[in-house]
């Protein structure tokens, strides 16, 4: 058994994109893509795992594995690589990341002194400081140890913080960091209920800072809460994106069709005949 490599908090985040290789498929050994659901689904019992079919050139397939053990996504990568239907399901890109808590969380000292300087006093601030003290505690187990939600449709992108000349956000003061920080929260939190957002730490980890992952119930949603938050100056003036992935949420036996990864003599006749009817 190789030995579980664990951080020290928090859980890593591995998202792998392929390529379906689709002039391959019809050469694959018969039940290939059924050995691919099947292995999908064993992995899952043991890793929190999200699958998507990605749209557009990028990629094909969006696989993301939450685990507190990076041996065990590795393991993932390794058993998907060694299936029978490799030949056709080319890795086109990866990012690793890790989740973290936010460093501009305000400390138990700090909000004693807020709620005292709004007139609170003797065991009503006691009171409130520990109400506040356990809703923090609880966001950040959340944010280290999250459980993402089956929502039907999720974005991933990179970004990292810009260093350019006076758009230096590590020249900032810490203090202006979190402000501009506390106001890009802000933005987000008008989307409470229609997209969740983890964002993952990858500095040293990956070519960027930050992978950020968007899950929501609706496409257009994805796309205000990127649009709209890109206002906010910690992200106008101070954040860096790369390439943007827009994947559907598949179980594994819909996701081996729906990429194309089941030869024509194995789709069930009645599948073709629906589709006839429905595309009439």
């Amino acid at each position: 058994m190789v030995s579980p490599v664990r951080p020290g908090e928090g859980v890593g985040v591995l998202h792998l994109f392929y390529r379906v290789r689709h002039d391959r498929v019809g050469d694959l050994p018969p039940g290939a893509a059924k050995d691919l659901q099947a292995t999908l689904e064993t992995l899952a019992e043991t890793t929190q795992l999200h699958l998507f079919s990605v749209l557009g050139h990028k990629a094909d397939v969006m696989v993301m594995a939450l685990d507190d053990d990076f041996s065990r996504l590795r393991q993932i990568q390794t058993t998907i690589a060694a299936s029978d239907v490799a030949a056709a399901l080319e890795l086109e890109w990866s990012y690793l990341s890790l989740t973290e808590s936010s460093e501009y969380t305000p400390t138990a000292d700090e909000q004693r002194e807020r709620f005292a300087s709004e007139g609170m006093t003797g065991d009503d601030l006691d009171r409130r400081v520990e109400k506040e003290a356990a809703r923090l505690t609880e966001y950040n187990r959340n944010k280290l140890y999250p459980q993402m939600p089956a929502w039907e449709v999720s974005c991933f992108y990179p970004m990292s913080h810009r260093r350019d000349g006076d758009d230096n956000w590590y020249s900032l003061p810490y203090d202006e960091r979190r402000r501009l920080m506390h106001e890009h929260g802000r933005s987000g939190r008008a989307y409470t209920g229609r997209v969740l957002q983890l964002v993952s730490g990858s500095t040293g980890l990956d070519d960027w800072e930050w992978g950020v992952t968007l899950f929501a119930h609706d496409v257009a949603d994805v796309k205000d809460i990127v649009y709209s938050m890109r206002y906010d100056e910690a992200s106008a003036r101070y954040a860096e994106f790369g390439r943007f992935l827009i994947g559907l949420r598949r179980s594994p036996a819909d996701l081996v069709r729906d990429v194309g990864l089941v030869p024509g003599e194995d789709v069930n006749i009645e599948d073709q005949d629906a589709g006839t009817e429905a595309g009439a």
